[in-house]
């Protein structure tokens, strides 16, 4: 007789499936792993953003009585590693997802980057002035990701269809690999770039839009409004929550998707804070890193305070230190929290508990929008990274809020698990 499965098994097969069906493609991790490329710069860029707006009284003046250069000479001067990082980020993130792209698809990497970086420059509306010809800033930042990822993929796919074809010019075998290659990729480059000058030519043909405004306008803004919304963000966070239950990698999963939009969104907000303006976004990268992670760091702080198990005792002394940098993983494995039936309604919901909290907090003006000045890393400690992204003391307000709600949701979960495994524990004293 055929043993029936559970609900788990069943929930627990389908998520395989779509996590075994988004590692396999090619596209999802190209984007993954060129996002991640790019993130180093964010982090990089928001070191001199956050000593250049420190928010601490006095702070412009003492760096000004110490250097002896005025305010509006030192703060555009930090300013210079952001515009050439992050202000160039549609930029960056076209070379490392053509890169990823062209590597997945066993093609020439270096051929397809630059045919990649030849298409989205002719996808670029170029200005003509009496100094010459410029192309804005603001096409080659952030708000271009979505432009650059269509780009690195069209490119790629065009470059392969030729390239697989066969139609491309043969070198003789005695020719070496470093000579021929170049020639080699002639067609499919010149196909590619031609599909992209031919894109240009119809785009010019609508009074003058541009690719990108056209792109983000079409496909850009529906994404951002989605990804942009609590019902969105919290569905996110829930589906990565499920996917960790059963031992899925989640943020992998949902991070190659949703980062590309949360950095829009954060790009968005540091415009308007650079220009002495309200931030528009609550959610961007810097939400979704510091409050919408709030949430398993609740079980080992209700263990910490409630637990009386031997085992939990010893845990804990493995898992609070981690859990301080925001390293979770001694507390997945150690309690352990996947595939554990008795956590399951906290470990998915706790983190909606904190997203949901801190955006009331942001929509009511609580707490100050994140900046998009300060892009931490994620293992910031919590209460600096709330202070950090927000300008705001009441950032880590927010926080520690959030901290107590995920907790006081743990406790009860926590307390039946150790009385659980104390009768164990008993049992086994006997």
């Amino acid at each position: 007789m055929k043993e029936k499965k559970s609900f788990f098994d069943s929930l627990q097969n389908g998520l395989l499936k779509i996590s075994d069906v988004v590692n396999r493609n090619i596209y999802i991790m190209a984007i993954k792993d060129g996002m991640l490329a790019y993130m180093p710069f964010a982090f990089i860029a928001s070191i001199f953003l956050i000593i250049a707006f420190l928010p601490i009284p006095g702070f412009e003046s003492l760096v000004s009585n110490i250097t002896g250069l005025d305010v509006s000479v030192w703060q555009p001067a930090l300013c210079l590693v952001n515009d050439a990082s992050l202000g160039l980020g549609g930029l960056l993130v076209l070379l490392s997802v053509s890169h990823n792209l062209a590597k997945q698809m066993e093609l020439n990497v270096l051929q397809v980057q630059m045919t990649a970086f030849v298409g989205f420059m002719l996808l670029v509306p170029f200005g003509t002035t009496k100094a010459g010809t410029h192309i804005a800033t603001s096409y080659l930042g952030a708000p271009a990701i979505f432009l650059s990822l269509l780009c690195s993929i069209l490119a790629a796919v065009v470059y392969r269809f030729i390239d697989h074809k066969g139609i491309k010019i043969k070198m003789p075998s005695s020719v070496p690999p470093a000579v021929s290659a170049p020639f080699e990729s002639i067609i499919p480059s010149l196909v590619a770039i031609i599909v992209f000058w031919l894109l240009r030519l119809v785009i010019d043909g609508f009074n003058g839009g541009s690719a990108l405004a056209i792109f983000n306008a079409i496909l850009g803004a529906p994404l951002a409004a989605v990804g942009g919304s609590l019902p969105g963000v919290i569905i996110v966070k829930m589906f990565a929550q499920l996917l960790w239950f059963f031992g899925i990698h989640g943020d992998s999963i949902v991070n190659g998707v949703m980062t590309p939009i949360f950095q829009v969104l954060q790009a968005e907000n540091q415009a308007a804070s650079l220009a002495g303006q309200v931030p528009p976004n609550i959610i961007c990268q810097s939400f979704w890193d510091s409050y919408a992670s709030i949430g398993i760091i609740g079980s080992i702080i209700a263990i910490v305070l409630i637990a009386k198990s031997k085992r939990y005792i010893e845990m804990k002394k493995i898992a609070a230190v981690p859990y301080i940098f925001n390293v979770g993983e001694p507390t997945l494995f150690g309690i352990p929290l996947m595939m554990n039936v008795t956590y399951f309604i906290p470990f998915i919901l706790s983190n909606v508990a904190s997203i949901v909290i801190s955006y009331a907090a942001f929509a009511v003006g609580l707490v100050p929008k994140c900046t998009g000045l300060a892009q931490v890393p994620w293992t910031t400690p919590l209460l600096i990274s709330g202070y950090l992204t927000t300008n705001s003391i009441m950032g880590a307000v927010l926080q520690l809020v959030c901290l107590i709600a995920v907790v006081l949701i743990w406790v009860p979960f926590v307390k039946v698990a150790d009385q659980q495994i104390l009768k164990e524990e008993a049992q086994e004293n006997k």
